[in-house]
């Protein structure tokens, strides 16, 4: 299977996560998408952290980690360590302050 598709195969097959159609990134290449899980010590790269900053589905993306309980990656622009220290109201109050 080549990972150079987008996301849309996955959003029609799970409904739930309609929102990523609004979501900054959904046009990436599935290859593409590790600017998002960065090794442990490592900062977001400045086009991801960008593409975060002006994502419309950025809450979202942050409260689909929370339910999910993701333990790696960025998402809503936090990374895991920020939204292990933080409630998911303290969170999106952070990303839309």
């Amino acid at each position: 299977m080549s990972n150079t598709q987008d996301l849309a195969p996955l959003i029609e097959a799970a409904p739930e996560l309609s929102w990523l159609q609004h979501a900054a990134c959904s046009e990436l290449d599935l290859d593409r998408l590790d600017l998002f899980f960065v090794d442990a010590g490592r900062t977001l790269s400045k086009e991801a952290s960008a593409m975060c900053r002006g994502c419309e589905a950025r809450i979202d993306c942050l409260r689909h980690a929370y339910e999910n309980e993701i333990e790696g990656g960025y998402f809503g622009g936090l990374s895991s360590a920020k939204r292990r220290a933080l409630s998911l109201q303290d969170a999106i109050d952070s990303i839309t302050a």
